[in-house]
């Protein structure tokens, strides 16, 4: 009996205790939980964060009738979550899939992964790549963009110094190269159909049949002949590559006027970075170097760093 009352008053003192530290550790929990809550939000809302932050699934919307009439919100981006696609985040966003591709790089409108940041713009549109040193003032004017409107959906206060890209809203990419043509050739018309016949022409490159045409994921055209077949410069320029790269043996020249060309899959390059060409030198000799299946010229144009359609500026 002796025993069974030493061991008794131990058992009652231990669930004594037992109980107490469930009650202590059920008070102090929610504090524990709240904490990097707290913490999350804090960070959210830091003043040092950027002004492009991730946007919640709630915000990916279409602007309203009012900010598409001028007061478009700037660019955000957005965070890729599990199922989302390149479809359903653009059309979440009320912008078209090439728009999204487009600003993005995206090697594919096929899929994306989750965790990756994309920058999703408030309507449809196009990014050029801009020298830092240029006036808005100009490249508003030469694209027919409000100036606030440009300010705005690019976030940049009056005196900020232009970023190395820049959106332009309601723009489509195969007509930036138009309206920067017609711009140069002898300043902006306020129809953007008039002074087609004013824009910037190049030479074609080289004689032969286009096997292929441009289009989403082909950024040029490919014109075949015999291996050998001169390549000529479509306009005056500076090479600014001859050599080994992404299109076997290529040469890509600077026109100065946001134009670039490149000449891929040649059998020799006959000149050198650096050189000065005049519109209708020859720069190689047509090849299959690269990822090639026969001889051909793989050309394009690229206006800031976007790719157009040759078609459309050849002469």
């Amino acid at each position: 009996m002796r025993k069974g009352r030493a061991w008794g008053i131990p058992r009652l003192a231990t669930h004594g205790w037992a109980l107490a530290l469930a009650l202590l550790v059920l008070g102090l929990a929610p504090l524990g939980f709240r904490h990097p809550i707290a913490d999350a939000q804090a960070t959210a809302t830091s003043p040092g964060l950027a002004v492009k932050t991730d946007i919640a699934d709630a915000t990916l919307r279409p602007p309203s009738s009012t900010a598409q009439a001028g007061q478009l919100p700037p660019l955000v981006h957005y965070r890729v979550k599990n199922r989302d696609t390149v479809e359903s985040i653009a059309a979440r966003a009320g912008i078209t899939v090439d728009t999204l591709v487009q600003i993005n790089q995206l090697p594919s409108a096929a899929f994306v992964d989750p965790g990756q940041r994309l920058i999703v713009p408030p309507t449809d549109g196009t990014m050029i790549h801009v020298d830092p040193d240029q006036s808005l003032d100009v490249l508003a004017e030469t694209f027919r963009v409000d100036l606030s409107t440009l300010r705005a959906v690019n976030g940049l206060p009056p005196d900020a110094k232009l970023p190395s890209e820049l959106f332009i809203p309601a723009m489509r990419t195969e007509d930036v190269a138009r309206a920067a043509a017609t711009s140069e050739a002898g300043g902006a018309s306020p129809n953007p159909a008039v002074g087609r016949e004013h824009l910037i022409r190049f030479a074609w490159p080289t004689k032969g049949i286009i096997t292929q045409d441009f289009w989403q994921f082909h950024p040029g055209i490919d014109i075949a002949n015999d291996e050998g077949t001169p390549e000529l410069a479509a306009d005056a320029g500076q090479v600014v590559f001859a050599g080994w790269g992404d299109y076997g043996i290529y040469v890509e020249i600077d026109h100065g006027n946001g134009f670039h060309t490149v000449y891929g899959h040649m059998s020799r390059a006959l000149v050198s970075a650096g050189q000065m060409v005049s519109q209708g030198q020859q720069v190689g000799l047509m090849g299959a170097t690269g990822r090639a299946t026969g001889p051909h010229l793989h050309f394009e144009i690229r206006f800031q760093g976007v790719p157009q359609n040759p078609l459309d500026l050849l002469s």
